[in-house]
């Protein structure tokens, strides 16, 4: 199967939220793997199979977020910011190798694959 990976930067008045997310993204548009990164350094891998694997009752999920990605991007010019209010989002298209790295370096088998 084919992917393609984004590094979405989010600057938004301080909260929960991260200010980073990497996305690996199939070519219907589904999400099977997600990094979130928090602020405060903290950091968050997410996959559909782990997921699954902790018996979530998820068995379908294919996806970690609703509907197509690619929809939700439509209109954002790669690395651009586009703003709003408060908020302002840019989305960049990464290397491969580049989500293999971060996810490498803070998923854990251990810990279920959450952080």
């Amino acid at each position: 199967m084919s992917f393609h990976y984004y590094r979405c930067d989010w600057i938004h008045p301080e909260s929960e939220e991260p200010v980073i997310v990497y996305y690996e993204v199939d070519v219907a548009g589904d999400v099977p793997r997600l990094i979130d990164v928090f602020a405060d350094g903290r950091r968050q891998c997410m996959s559909v199979a782990d997921l699954a694997l902790r018996g979530r009752d998820m068995q379908r999920l294919t996806s970690l977020v609703e509907g197509s990605f690619y929809d939700g991007i439509a209109g954002l010019a790669d690395g651009i910011f586009f703003e709003e209010g408060q908020e302002r989002i840019s989305m960049t298209r990464i290397a491969a190798d580049r989500f293999e790295v971060e996810w490498q370096a803070h998923w854990s088998p251990l810990s279920g694959g959450l952080h």
